[in-house]
Formats: structure tokens, sequence, C-alpha cells
């Protein structure tokens, strides 16, 4: 069982280092293949955990999926939902995917920043409350239909240009 904390540890890290390879491997067996053209992201859907990355040396075209130089991945940030509570055992604020915001919100007070309305492309409500931990943001996206945590994403400040709080 991991610790929140035994990701963060690696952000930073280039998607080559032996050390994040070695942990990547040692922890997860069904990582999907990092393509910059078609996510940020990769994933273990058994383990519920999807691992982003920021690659600002990548160049490719995004209609044809054609990669001119792959760049060299940094990892940022990483989403944690439900099943992973099967591989994760201390999340932030040790919050659990069952509790509901008003739950949180009394636990840790007010968030550093709420984004909420309709995201056309999911054809559906949003609400994201996000707290700032030191150089670290932990969102907190929530089921609009029950209340309830759907994933928690947490993310490196000083490395994701377009997510920074």
């Amino acid at each position: 069982m991991l610790s929140f904390k035994d990701f963060t540890r690696f952000f930073g890290s280039f998607l080559t280092d032996n050390d994040f390879q070695s942990f990547l491997s040692n922890t997860f067996s069904d990582l999907s293949d990092y393509n910059v053209s078609l996510s940020d992201y990769i994933v273990s859907g058994s383990a519920g955990i999807e691992l982003g990355f920021t690659n600002n040396d990548a160049v490719y075209d995004d209609d044809t999926e054609v990669i001119f130089e792959k760049g060299n991945p940094v990892f940022s940030h990483f989403n944690l939902y439900p099943v992973s509570e099967m591989l994760v055992t201390d999340f932030p604020f040790n919050v659990a995917f069952k509790e509901t915001r008003k739950d949180i919100i009394t636990r840790i007070g007010q968030p550093t920043k709420t984004n909420q309305g309709y995201a056309d492309f999911l054809n559906k409500d949003f609400l994201v409350d996000n707290y700032k931990v030191d150089d670290i943001i932990v969102t907190f996206d929530y089921d609009s239909a029950i209340g309830t945590v759907n994933f928690i994403q947490l993310r490196d400040n000083n490395l994701k240009h377009n997510l920074k709080l």
C-alpha cells in the first residue's frame, strides 16, 4: 500500500529517469504507453490512477498525430479515482471518496479556489475545489449527481503551467 506522497516525491522526474521507471514497474502491471499526441497521461486502469506529464519540448501535429520530436516528459500531476483505494491508503487530508464537499470543507476549511459551471464537452455540470499545500495543489472534483468526491488530482504548482493556482 502506498501514500500519495510516494507519488509526489517523483514530481519533476523525467519519464526516462531510472528511479521513476523502477517505481512505475514495481507498482503497476498495466500502464499504458506515453503518447504526447494523444494525452498527457499514462494510465493504470486496475489501480485507478492517471499519471500526468508536462512535455514542453515535444513537437507534433494534432491533426495527423505525427510526432516530430518526442520531447522529455516530466512527471507533474496525477489523478486518483475510487478504485485507487486498493493501492493508495493515505489520501490528502485523509479524504475518502464517499465524503461530500460539505464534509471536506468542514474538516479542512475553505478551498483556495473553486471552479464551477457547465462543461459542454462533458455535457454536465462540474464543481472542483482547489487547495494549495506548499508547492502542491490538491483538487477535489465532485460528482454533481451525488455530491461525493469523483476524483482527486495532485499537481506540482511549479511544473504544470496551465494548471497553476
